[in-house]
């Protein structure tokens, strides 16, 4: 695909995406270490990471009811300004029941931005191309990360926790200017319904969809590995048991992002030439081997290069769960089945970090690491039962 064949309104998307997972990227993966400081411990330092995760639970779902009765456009601002100003209120954070509040607040407008956009890409491109477009949009978005997270530690060393909050909210603030301002998205062509706007019972009934919800297991299992254990119990051991220092910790969570992005650039195209299924059981099986493999190392160099690889292989199940999703359903369904596939990608970022906190309470740190291999792999038998005709019959129908 050429570079224009994109649009205006896929390149402004990208950078508002880029500039919004920057923003959540300085804070996320030292905010266990923040969320200690100010009073949490046990469980709680879960709570506090998973309640940017409980708004989002709720909403994913209804977000594509919404956007077929209101278009793109309105609900993706909404979701901006939500967010925009539940970063300013982390500056004002003194204990953790605070923390988890104006997290709640933050997730409440993450759906109306992250779940619509993937929605409007998937609308903006054929099948053919669909896979690539969604590769390139969350590579772009994860290279937001990768900055965010590489830097967050030394940001905070250097400007303190409040100058960190300042400026992450400085960054969605941006976001939303940016895409406000400019006209493309407000007057692309495939923003609205196309076919009116869905009822209730119509978004619930793709929960009926075999395929739907085996990548919704298959996400739920995955994110209760990357939020439960790599956002929440990895900087935890890697800072009190390791020492090593906040900015040690934030590069080694760039690291895991430079192979999220590999993997958004290549996986996509690949997915396009070999199919969704394959390219999906690749990153269980890969992911799950990785993560065993990671809990016996304890060197900065080692943990790094294990949690980049993991990235990578994570990084093929986030590119095409949501296309797999989107192309289960008839088209006029796709915002509620990308709804659906981001519910259960919040549940288990809302469950994971509280699972992964009482069994490093109760049974260890090592737990944590073969809990999480063993839950993705229990997802691999179900994946083998998706069937990838639909794909071939929209293609069909394109030529």
């Amino acid at each position: 695909m050429l570079l224009r064949e994109y649009g205006a309104s896929y390149f402004l998307l990208c950078v508002v995406a880029f500039l919004s997972m920057f923003s959540i990227m300085i804070i996320n993966p030292v905010l266990p270490i923040f969320s200690r400081l100010i009073g949490a411990s046990g469980v709680w330092i879960g709570y506090t990471v998973s309640g940017y995760w409980i708004s989002r639970v709720v909403l994913e779902i209804p977000s594509g009811y919404i956007s077929s009765r209101f278009g793109y456009y309105k609900p993706m601002a909404f979701g901006l300004l939500v967010t925009a100003f539940g970063s300013i209120l982390l500056v004002f954070v003194n204990n953790p029941v605070q923390l988890v509040l104006i997290r709640a607040l933050q997730g409440f407008g993450a759906p109306f931005f992250f779940a619509i956009s993937m929605t409007f890409i998937v609308n903006l491109f054929d099948i053919e191309k669909r896979g690539k477009a969604m590769g390139v949009f969350q590579g772009i978005e994860f290279i937001g990360q990768i900055i965010g997270a590489g830097v967050s530690g030394k940001i905070i060393e250097t400007f303190g926790w409040r100058g960190g909050f300042t400026l992450a909210f400085a960054l969605t603030f941006l976001a939303l200017i940016l895409f406000i301002v400019p006209p493309y998205i407000r007057e692309e062509v495939v923003q609205g319904p196309t076919k009116g706007a869905l009822s209730i019972s119509e978004v619930l009934g793709v929960l009926r969809n075999q395929t739907l919800i085996i990548i919704a297991l298959s996400t739920l299992a995955e994110f209760i590995m990357s939020t439960g254990l790599i956002m929440t119990i990895v900087p935890l051991y890697a800072n009190e048991y390791l020492g090593f220092s906040l900015g040690d910790v934030g590069y080694m969570m760039g690291a895991r992002s430079f192979g999220f992005v590999i993997a958004m650039f290549t996986m996509g195209s690949i997915s396009d030439r070999l199919g969704r299924k394959p390219v999906l059981l690749f990153g269980l099986v890969a992911t799950s081997i990785l993560v065993v493999v990671m809990s016996f190392f304890t060197s900065f160099i080692s943990i790094a290069a294990v949690i980049s690889l993991i990235g990578f292989t994570s990084g093929a199940i986030w590119i095409v769960g949501p296309v797999i999703s989107a192309e289960s359903v008839e088209q006029n369904r796709r915002g509620a089945a990308i709804g659906a596939y981001r519910t259960f990608f919040d549940l288990g970022s809302f469950i994971g970090p509280i699972i992964m906190t009482v069994a490093m309470a109760e049974y260890g740190v090592q737990s944590c690491f073969i809990l999480a291999a063993v839950l993705m792999l229990l997802t691999v038998p179900l994946v083998f039962r998706i069937n990838e005709t639909g794909n071939l019959v929209e293609k069909i129908a394109t030529h």
